[in-house]
């Protein structure tokens, strides 16, 4: 009896639960409990496990991808990219399902064999479509504001405005006290004897700031500049949700990327 078809469609199948138990939690509050990653861990560990011991060869292939999703998670975390929670999670799909499950067959045809690295990558690309949707809402909102969408921040470049307007949009101050997962777009350059206080757009940002610390500080910064009613801000995206999103492209379609490249080398 072959049990490497059923390894596999367990270990997609484990990943599969945990990781939208956990976005489900990130959605309804931007943190994930630990426990989570406590029993997803455990359980990828025993059935990678397996898979070696019925599979011997894949040994090394297996701690190079491990590694490897290990680094790129790290790398996020110290960077502000992601949060603790994504950072688990890149690692426990590591633990999980380092090498694509063998009796899976994409529609593309090919998986690279680092798959962690491709969920990675594929749960990014798919985070950019919020993109999409900030610029759809900020259209509207430029019809209806037209030269007041920018007030306060004339000064800011076009090439600035833009990113904003694909990262952010215009709110209520009040808006940004209430919503636990807005975080502001800009910034306040204070006053000083010889420079007057400005606001600038601010695009990066380290997610596992005190989000009520980061707020208060910022709205009591604008209210010296009169500030007290629309700011620029961008949500802190749930990125456990775009991972599920990209294991189950991956799952369905392969790698889109490296598939693509490898027919056009070979055509």
């Amino acid at each position: 009896m072959n049990l490497m078809p059923i390894i596999d469609t367990a270990a997609v199948l484990v990943s599969l639960f945990f990781l939208v138990v956990g976005s489900i939690s990130d959605l309804k509050t931007r943190e994930v409990d630990d426990k989570v990653w406590l029993f997803y861990g455990p359980l990828g560990v025993v059935l990678t496990a397996v898979r070696v011991v019925l599979d011997p060869s894949l040994f090394v292939l297996v701690g190079i991808s491990f590694a490897i999703a290990f680094i790129i998670s790290m790398g996020l975390f110290y960077f502000g990219l992601t949060g603790g929670a994504d950072a688990k999670a890149i690692i426990c799909l590591g633990l999980t399902l380092p090498l694509p499950p063998s009796s899976w067959h994409p529609l593309i045809g090919f998986v690279h064999p680092f798959f962690p690295l491709v969920v990675v990558i594929m749960s990014f690309i798919s985070s950019g479509s919020m993109a999409l949707w900030f610029c759809v809402r900020n259209t509207v909102s430029y019809a209806r504001l037209k030269g007041r969408m920018f007030s306060g921040l004339e000064h800011e470049s076009m090439s600035r405005k833009a990113l904003a307007f694909a990262s952010g949009y215009p709110t209520r101050i009040a808006n940004l006290q209430s919503t636990f997962y807005l975080y502001p777009l800009e910034e306040v350059t204070p006053a000083s004897a010889s420079h007057p206080g400005e606001r600038h757009f601010k695009f990066f940002a380290d997610i596992e700031t005190d989000h009520g610390q980061l707020v208060s500080q910022f709205i009591d910064a604008a209210k010296t500049l009169g500030v007290n009613e629309t700011v620029w801000v961008t949500p802190g995206l749930p990125m456990l949700l775009f991972i599920v999103i990209g294991l189950i492209i991956v799952l369905v379609f392969g790698d889109p990327i490296f598939g693509t490249i490898l027919r056009s080398v070979v055509h």
